[in-house]
């Protein structure tokens, strides 16, 4: 059911006011567990996104034994398994951060207050969203190839991203060397980056990156390309994703300049990846893509740490 490159003929028959219903509804289920993060406090933000897991786990179940909705339960199930995982992250970081790492976040870095505890929470980040993903795939009986998790085709395209990486490594190792400059305004740092500082940080800054960069990856490209191209085409799929993502970052507080960088950086970050991942058919080249570009973000939370 899930083939990246599924013609029309092949998908199920919807004319272009259903599609058109059909697509506002996936915008709104992506935005709905991601709200949780706008809600105040631990218990209504958790008990949020439990109910919103529990919604889509129900229409999931129902809608795979009503012959009239069974071509959405894939799709409605991958809904499920993001409101799932936003549930992890909302519980389980947090209280690993503060009370068994004694390591809070602080006002620069939202993860925690040490380099240790940076690389400790954000690798527990990318464990509990890509684990599930692929366990809960696994267990609705799909093919772990339907959120692209195999070598894919690699040559060129992972040549290119590993370029895009490096590149953007060595600019920002520069770059914030200079008072005013561009990095430093779109991400601020805590004082000067001296080169030094930079160079001691690069190993976290690496882990951080790279990690966040698959997160990302398996929970808005891997988890719902495939599953929209079974009733959109290509670039409407790939839209569909690059939306969410986007909306997956308002609010962001590491930049002063949020709606800039949402609409310049992360809307064409999700339109390319997507590509990326159509046209390698796996994750590791837009993975690594979404990494770089990812390193001045993580080296300003790095910089507010001790």
């Amino acid at each position: 059911m899930f083939g990246q490159d599924m013609t029309d003929e092949q998908r199920p028959h919807l004319d272009i006011r259903e599609k058109s219903i059909l697509a506002i509804l996936c915008l709104c289920a992506g935005v709905a567990p991601l709200a949780s993060r706008w809600i105040t406090g631990d218990v209504a933000r958790i008990t949020y996104g439990l109910l919103i897991a529990a919604a889509y786990l129900a229409f999931t179940l129902y809608a795979r034994k009503a012959s009239s909705l069974r071509q959405f339960w894939q799709l409605s199930f991958a809904f499920f398994i993001l409101a799932f995982v936003q549930v992890l992250n909302n519980s389980i970081l947090g209280f690993v951060g503060t009370y068994i790492l004694h390591d809070p976040p602080n006002p620069g870095n939202p993860l925690a207050s040490t380099v240790f505890g940076t690389v400790v929470v954000q690798l527990l980040g990318t464990f509990v969203a890509i684990v599930p993903v692929i366990v809960f795939t696994m267990v609705s009986g799909a093919d772990l190839g339907s959120i692209y998790v195999r070598t894919g085709k690699l040559g060129g395209w992972l040549v290119f991203a590993i370029i895009f990486f490096v590149a953007i490594y060595l600019f920002t190792a520069t770059i914030p060397l200079r008072p005013g400059s561009p990095v430093q305004r779109l991400f601020p740092t805590n004082a000067a980056m001296t080169l030094n500082r930079f160079l001691a940080l690069t190993p976290a800054l690496l882990a951080v990156a790279i990690s966040n960069g698959f997160e990302e990856e398996f929970l808005f490209r891997g988890l719902f390309l495939q599953k929209y191209n079974s009733f959109f085409d290509a670039r409407v799929s790939n839209v569909l994703q690059a939306v969410v993502f986007s909306i997956a970052h308002v609010g962001v507080t590491y930049t002063p300049v949020a709606l800039l960088f949402i609409v310049v950086v992360v809307f064409p970050l999700g339109l390319i990846t997507g590509s990326l991942m159509r046209a390698t058919n796996g994750v590791i080249a837009p993975a690594i893509f979404h990494a770089g570009l990812d390193i001045a973000i993580y080296l300003a939370f790095l910089s507010y740490v001790s």
